[in-house]
């Protein structure tokens, strides 16, 4: 163990760093949101409701369904924390770990030991890659996703063929489950087999092939059983507009300021120096250079680039908004061109200081704009205490029911419906004749004055002189709306 300890302590340093990353003020840094509450939904529907499901949340694109898995992941934390989502903080830091352990292991193989610990400790401290470990959503492990791709190609490359198309066919099966914009990159794996075509057989690729549809069950099965709705919605998405009102030379450019500002905020979140526009061709820059240099790995730069191109292809060209998580899967390449280029320095005299001042100043740029973060005023602390002070006015006045308004924008009044569940609380419309409590965000002491503050929530009592024992009673003999009422992004 000692022997281990002593050969291996840098990872287990930034393992250690990495997973108290995730934890630090796991609760008051947890931005519970509508994707959070659907998660619940979609948990409850599991546990409580005996459903066991093939898909979890619509997309933003109608008729694509993220698959079951991320959501079935997240079950053994809810009831480990008794139903109480927070208990997904820990499930997000388990995960960090294993990304950041699976990033070292990974780029160590294809690389070298210093260019593993770079890249684990890029992922370990970015503000970035920290709050996408706490972000528990479906998208979550794109990044990691990316880079175990890359490394599966990387095996293709030197020769282990077979390894690289049963790991490819693993993580395409997860396509699903995960974000299909991970089907871009794809044809970079074509480009791969045919660096190693001598040593490709036909086996291999069927061995992959039978492997992938094994893992792909579930979602075969759910477009037989609904007519290939996913598939026909996934096809059209394609091939109709999608009502991006960006096109042409302007999509081109939206699309660089958005690959530039999310590699910017990989190093160095949050400088207004140098512009984060200026950061991809400082990319480029770095790219040519390692290319003519590193002459061994030029087989994998290649890929780097065809996929780079296709991400950028097809965003410029794709007729949706684009946002920066769709660009996701194309963040590991500059924590892969970053991590050779200061571990390249630092084997360098002229250059070991330069390098190592720029790793100092990646962790106290990162640190202290994780440390100095705003904690979400609006977030599951707030959402939490706000609705357990709903039921004890409600229950304290013999109310067996309450209605709910919202003032705030459009969007922002989702996000409580679980946390009504989690309560047992009985939720009806406005319209009822329930006692109304309002809820208000961001708070106006001016227009809407709150008679109680949780953080950026409000909360207004309802005037009580409006409402008889018998009038709240006959409001409370209906159903449910909190259960009954449709749930944005929820399929039953």
């Amino acid at each position: 163990m000692g022997k281990f300890i002593k050969s291996n302590w840098q990872i287990i340093l930034i393992v250690v760093v990495g997973l108290f990353l995730r934890v630090y003020k796991y609760d008051q840094l947890f931005g519970y949101n509508h994707d959070n509450d659907l998660a619940g939904w979609i948990v409850k529907d599991i546990v409580v409701d005996k459903h066991l499901r093939l898909i979890g949340q619509e997309t933003s694109t109608q008729g694509i369904f993220i698959g079951g898995l991320f959501y079935y992941l997240q079950v053994p934390f809810y009831l480990l924390f008794k139903m109480d989502p927070v208990g997904v903080t820990l499930l997000g830091a388990l995960l960090g770990v294993i990304y950041v352990t699976g990033i070292y292991l990974m780029v160590r193989r294809v690389f070298s030991k210093s260019v593993a610990i770079i890249s684990a400790l890029v992922y370990c401290l970015s503000y970035v890659f920290i709050f996408n470990d706490r972000e528990i959503v479906p998208t979550q492990p794109v990044i990691f996703w990316s880079l175990a791709f890359f490394f599966a190609q990387a095996e293709i490359i030197n020769g282990n063929v077979k390894r690289g198309l049963l790991i490819s066919a693993v993580l395409f099966a997860l396509i699903w489950h995960l974000n299909f914009a991970l089907l871009i990159p794809a044809p970079t794996l074509l480009l791969s087999l045919w660096f190693a075509r001598k040593k490709f057989k036909v086996s291999y690729a069927f061995v992959a092939i039978v492997v992938f549809v094994i893992l792909s069950t579930p979602l075969i099965y759910f477009e037989f059983k609904h007519s290939f709705v996913q598939s026909r919605a996934f096809i059209a998405s394609l091939t109709t507009d999608q009502k991006d009102i960006v096109k042409g030379y302007d999509k081109v450019v939206r699309v660089y300021r958005l690959v530039s500002k999310n590699y910017y905020s990989i190093f160095l979140p949050s400088l207004d120096f140098p512009k984060h526009e200026q950061i991809l061709l400082l990319v480029f820059g770095v790219f040519i250079c390692l290319f003519v240099k590193l002459k061994k790995y030029r087989k994998l730069f290649a890929v780097m680039l065809f996929w780079f191109f296709l991400y950028f292809l097809f965003f410029s060209l794709y007729s949706k908004i684009v946002s920066e998580y769709y660009l996701s899967g194309a963040q590991s390449i500059p924590v892969l061109l970053f991590s050779l280029t200061i571990a390249g320095l630092i084997e360098s005299k002229r250059w070991k200081l330069f390098a190592l001042i720029t790793l100092l100043l990646l962790i106290v740029v990162n640190s202290k704009r994780f440390f100095t973060v705003s904690i979400n005023g609006s977030g599951y602390l707030e959402r939490k205490a706000i609705v357990a002070e709903i039921k004890r006015d409600s229950e304290e006045r013999g109310y067996n029911c309450v209605a709910i308004s919202y003032i705030t924008d459009p969007g922002y009044d989702l996000g409580y419906r679980y946390i009504f569940w989690m309560y047992k609380m009985h939720v009806n419309k406005p319209s009822s004749g329930s006692p109304v409590y309002t809820i208000v965000f961001p708070l106006n002491d001016t227009l809407f004055p709150a008679n109680r503050t949780f953080g950026a929530l409000g909360l207004i009592y309802p005037d009580y002189s409006r409402y008889t024992k018998e009038a709240v009673r006959h409001s409370c003999s209906g159903e449910n709306s909190n259960l009954t009422d449709p749930m944005f992004g929820f399929t039953k």
